[in-house]
């Protein structure tokens, strides 16, 4: 649990995803680069990245998500967003980036 509402929180998720929250900037970008490059990811794999929880997030924080969203294409595979704040996602429509990060089901 946060104590600091302005911290990030990342969690490793039972499925090898990760749960985001709290507030992603430039201050705090390279720990979600890090858990980003700590994870192995085959060739077609499936990264569930859970955002429901990310209340606000800065162009580093963006370009954070877009760097992974890039590296698991490269390997065929794809980015499942399986939740994402309303803030976050009013964000993404007006960078047109939405439709990468749109919430989908898990198969």
């Amino acid at each position: 649990m946060m104590t600091n509402p302005h911290a990030l929180d990342i969690t490793r998720m039972a499925d090898g995803g990760l749960a985001v929250g709290g507030e992603l900037d430039y201050t705090n970008a390279t720990e979600l680069t890090a858990a980003f490059a700590e994870l192995r990811l085959d060739p077609g794999a499936t990264l569930a990245l859970d955002l429901g929880e990310l209340g606000f997030c800065d162009s580093s924080g963006l370009s954070v998500l877009l760097a992974a969203y890039k590296r698991l294409a490269g390997l065929g595979g794809r980015l499942l967003v399986t939740a994402i704040d309303p803030n976050l996602a009013r964000m993404l429509a007006i960078t047109g980036l939405a439709e990468l990060f749109t919430p989908r089901a898990q198969p």
